[in-house]
């Protein structure tokens, strides 16, 4: 396994916890994968089956602003969409997209 020199390097200098009597240096580990977020149009628009995925919830608004004038022939979006949009973006693991395309 490849140390990530980073983290040993602020382990070293961080200040040990309270109540830690030890002297070994632990390492931290980034287990979690990174969350994307997720709109399905249908929750709002019945009968569209579009689903926008991408990295932060900003992405997904303008996502969805460009789906909205292109496929739904909106010349305006309204400030009361868009925040239906925002109640409607839940957070996905990436192994979970993968799921969907199978």
């Amino acid at each position: 396994m490849r140390r990530n020199r980073f983290w040993t390097a602020q382990a070293l200098i961080a200040p040990r916890p309270v109540g830690d009597p030890g002297t070994r240096v632990r390492e931290i580990t980034l287990g979690r994968p990174p969350v994307m977020k997720e709109f399905y149009c249908g929750a709002i628009i019945h009968d569209c089956e579009t689903r926008l995925v991408a990295p932060s919830e900003d992405e997904i608004i303008a996502s969805v602003d460009t789906h909205a004038r292109v496929d739904h022939g909106m010349t305006d979006v309204p400030l009361q969409l868009t925040e239906l949009v925002r109640r409607g973006i839940r957070d996905v693991e990436p192994t979970a997209l993968n799921a969907h395309n199978d």
